[in-house]
């Protein structure tokens, strides 16, 4: 079965004239659908420049290719792109108007849908990001940091992206409330879209052994721009393969 997303000796730069730092270098790997991929290493490593990649959010690479079901996605519109490859960032970004408003936005930048189909979606997005009806009609700038970051999962779910991208999502948020949103992802994995019964892909980029440990299925170690290790998330958290994969785990770990 042809990969969802496969990445071919990426490369993206930053500076010049003899001062150039090689933010992502040389990078290759491929994701399977519904697979969940956690993205690790060090601060400065690359991860975010990595995921920001991938659908476009940071276009500078200068060299390689990053295929979408087989084609380059230099040749997507990057709207179109954008529906198929959907970001979420540490801080969910909340419009003016209420929760409810703030989800049901999305429909703009979804699939066409039927009424009956629409509310169906609405439906099973309130369900999957765990938001109850008691505040729809709250002011979404006035929610939790938690309650904000369910409604930008909420406003993705009414895209129906066949792949999620995560930046460090719980990195603002304290450990009951990360545990309640890894929960989230927990149930979204696998899942079937309503409208085109794929298997939901997520990478998510995290600092948090115990995150990728619970959600992963693979995980992606990067250092200094390059791939380390890209291994099954139980052989990586067992035995890695590589001593910078060794060492990453016991500083982590100390």
């Amino acid at each position: 079965m042809e990969p969802i997303l496969s990445v071919e000796h990426l490369r993206r730069d930053y500076g010049g004239r003899g001062s150039v730092t090689h933010a992502v270098d040389d990078v290759s790997f491929s994701v399977e659908r519904g697979e969940f991929v956690g993205i690790m290493g060090a601060s400065g490593s690359g991860k975010s420049t990595l995921l920001k990649q991938l659908n476009r959010l940071d276009p500078g690479k200068v060299g390689g290719e990053i295929l979408w079901r087989g084609q380059n996605i230099d040749t997507y519109d990057v709207h179109q792109l954008r529906r198929q490859i959907a970001y979420i960032f540490q801080k969910a970004v909340m419009f003016e108007g209420t929760t409810e408003e703030n989800i049901r936005m999305a429909l703009q930048y979804g699939p066409k849908m039927s009424d009956q189909e629409t509310e169906e979606l609405y439906q099973h997005a309130l369900e999957i990001a765990g938001i109850t009806p008691n505040i729809l009609k709250t002011p979404a700038s006035s929610l939790s940091g938690g309650q904000q970051q369910r409604v930008g999962i909420a406003r993705v779910m009414m895209m129906a992206p066949p792949v999620l991208l995560l930046d460090e999502p719980t990195a603002s948020l304290d450990v009951e409330t990360s545990n309640h949103f890894c929960q989230t992802l927990k149930r979204m994995k696998g899942l079937i879209g309503i409208k085109d019964n794929i298997k939901k892909t997520f990478l998510m980029v995290t600092h948090r052994l115990e995150e990728a440990k619970f959600l992963g299925d693979k995980i992606l170690m990067l250092e200094d721009g390059k791939v380390v290790e890209y291994t099954d998330a139980a052989q990586f958290f067992t035995s890695p393969t590589t001593e910078r994969g060794k060492a990453f785990l016991k500083a982590e770990n100390l």
